[in-house]
């Protein structure tokens, strides 16, 4: 299988990686962007699901990182397979020859998932993929991150969520090109909802898409006493009342300060922030993050990590989510500790390449132990 999937280009292949020298932002955390699809894929429906079942492996490298399990996490959303191409600068109604082509088991909630594993936690993965070999690398990426992916709802003759996203390192852009096949949408999902049983977690993460799945999942945590982590990029009807469900909301401060309808950002956490248990971050990437607790008089303040040399940011917002899951898991006494936490994953991300931060990187940041 692996070897069919580099034989059709499907596989995660590095071709160049140059250094990003140029795209300095020291990030606490940033909105993560939406990615588009390059074409469906050419396998059939039967062999896929097939291959689903088959395919069990397992990273020795991450063995001793999964000896003790922490906090039973439910992480919901988008699964979306990144093609990231990189160039000095990307042209308008030209060619150009580019630096580099990556591909990447993606999207906002999946990275966030892929974190919180590699960080220790248990995580149980809800999304919608297509029926089709981008869905196979998913899962099977997934299951070597050590993430259980039996609540995954494949979609019968569906493409899987994909992306493709140019970088250029020079004029310090980014374009973003997403594709989502409606058919993932028209599929009847609640045999697979009710078969989900929330007894087995701790807490639920949703990274504020595909409400549909989100919102019976989070109603039905609260009524059992879980922490309900939200990101909400986007406002709509469905997401403000999943903003005003959640115990805790870690979110772009645009997000935060339109829900407050206040223009500070630490001004609208504190107002968010208005009942017992409720948790509110706006993030501001560079800039740091602003949070407050219920009760509290003044909001925290969290600079962007001083030692951060970002060489790409992709993902560094899921990545702050993850870190402050952890920080929860970890009995982290105070909401600075925990977004100092949180900062610090931001930062190993953005000196990692990809959307998830390496061990290495984690390990430098002391989110992780150091190397026995």
């Amino acid at each position: 299988l692996l070897s069919n999937l580099h034989r059709s280009g499907l596989a995660s292949r590095r071709l160049v990686h140059p250094p990003f020298a140029k795209m300095q932002r020291c990030c606490a955390s940033t909105s993560r962007h939406a990615y588009l699809a390059l074409g469906r894929s050419g396998g059939s429906v039967v062999p896929a699901r097939r291959a689903h079942q088959q395919w069990d492996v397992h990273l020795a490298g991450f063995a001793g990182l999964r000896q003790v399990r922490g906090m039973r996490v439910l992480a919901m959303g988008n699964t979306i397979i990144d093609t990231v191409l990189t160039m000095p600068r990307i042209p308008t109604d030209d060619k150009v020859w580019i630096d580099s082509i990556e591909s990447f088991v993606g999207g906002q909630g999946a990275n966030a998932a892929q974190c919180m594993a590699r960080l220790g936690l248990e995580v149980s993965w809800l999304s919608r993929l297509g029926d089709d070999d981008w869905s196979i690398r998913a899962c099977g990426h997934f299951k070597e991150m050590g993430i259980n992916t039996e609540h995954c709802i494949l979609v019968p003759r569906a493409q899987t969520m994909s992306a493709c996203v140019t970088i250029g390192t020079e004029c310090m852009s980014r374009c973003c090109f997403m594709h989502k096949d409606p058919t993932l949408f028209e599929y009847d999902i609640k045999p697979h909802m009710d078969r989900i049983d929330l007894g087995k977690f701790d807490a639920v993460y949703t990274d504020g898409h595909q409400t549909d799945l989100a919102l019976p999942v989070v109603k039905a945590a609260l009524a059992r006493g879980l922490h309900v982590v939200a990101d909400i990029e986007v406002l709509d009807d469905d997401t403000r009342q999943l903003a005003e469900l959640a115990t805790e909301i870690i979110a772009p401060a645009k997000t935060v300060k339109e829900l407050a309808d206040v223009a500070d950002p630490g001004t609208a956490a504190l107002a968010l922030a208005d009942r017992p248990g409720r948790t509110v971050i706006a993030t501001l990437g560079e800039l740091g993050s602003y949070g407050a607790t219920h009760g509290d008089r003044v909001p925290v303040h969290v600079p962007a990590h001083p030692e951060c040399k970002a060489t790409d940011t992709l993902g560094a917002g899921d990545a702050f989510h993850a870190g402050f899951m952890v920080a929860i898991a970890r009995k982290m006494p105070t909401l600075k500790d925990r977004m100092h936490f949180a900062t610090s994953v931001a930062a190993a991300l953005c000196e990692t390449p990809g959307p998830v931060a390496s061990v290495e990187a984690l390990r430098r940041y002391g989110c992780l132990p150091p190397a026995s």
